[in-house]
């Protein structure tokens, strides 16, 4: 109950940054390069408004829905997209069955996790055995800057229990290896780092 309680403040402090134009470009490189067949089970975490579904849709056929902590993002998100299904919850307990998804897109999202290995594991959980995990992150390949970056992140979210940040690709790969994903895709950008993984 703690975890979600944080959750619901972080979503409050960040929700403009959601709309930003660099979640946007973030989405945009999550369409450009994730490749969907058949009519898979889609699960978006941190879907905001539900953009991101609508922008893949565009292109593919699959059974869409959104999560994210804010009440008020997903009332948006059911208002601008009705064809898929949205639901209030936190990454990290995610309010689905096992197996229950073939693919699981966090674009933009995952640096507000308040606590992604737990969400990680929770991934594993909800996944089909030959389901994916795609996470699309804002990249800092500078430590100084991430460093001042996260500083400030850290400042919007002082009453947040846990640590919120921006991970370099070396933070991002050790928490895949410890919740048991391997690496099946890996792109980055000077802003974009980009991965598809796999349950081991």
């Amino acid at each position: 109950m703690a975890k979600e309680k944080n959750s619901q403040k972080l979503s409050k402090q960040l929700k403009k940054q959601w709309q930003g134009q660099f979640p946007k470009k973030i989405k945009d490189y999550v369409v450009k390069n994730l490749e969907i067949e058949g009519q898979p089970a889609l699960l978006d975490v941190g879907c905001a408004n539900g953009d991101l579904l609508a922008m893949l849709y565009d292109q593919y056929d699959f059974y869409g829905t959104g999560l994210d902590v804010s009440e008020e993002m997903i009332q948006l998100a059911k208002e601008k997209h009705p064809a898929f299904n949205f639901f209030v919850g936190a990454a990290e307990q995610l309010p689905f069955p096992d197996d229950a998804y073939d693919i699981i897109v966090c674009s933009a999202s995952f640096h507000h996790f308040t606590d992604p290995l737990r969400f990680l594991r929770e991934a594993e959980r909800v996944l089909r055995p030959d389901g994916r995990l795609v996470i699309a992150e804002i990249r800092i390949p500078l430590y100084d800057l991430r460093k001042l970056y996260n500083k400030r992140l850290e400042k919007q979210t002082a009453d947040v229990e846990e640590e919120v940040k921006v991970y370099s690709q070396r933070e991002l790969e050790e928490l895949f290896e410890e919740a048991e994903f391997y690496m099946e895709d890996q792109k980055n950008t000077l802003q974009i780092q980009y991965y598809e993984l796999k349950k081991q």
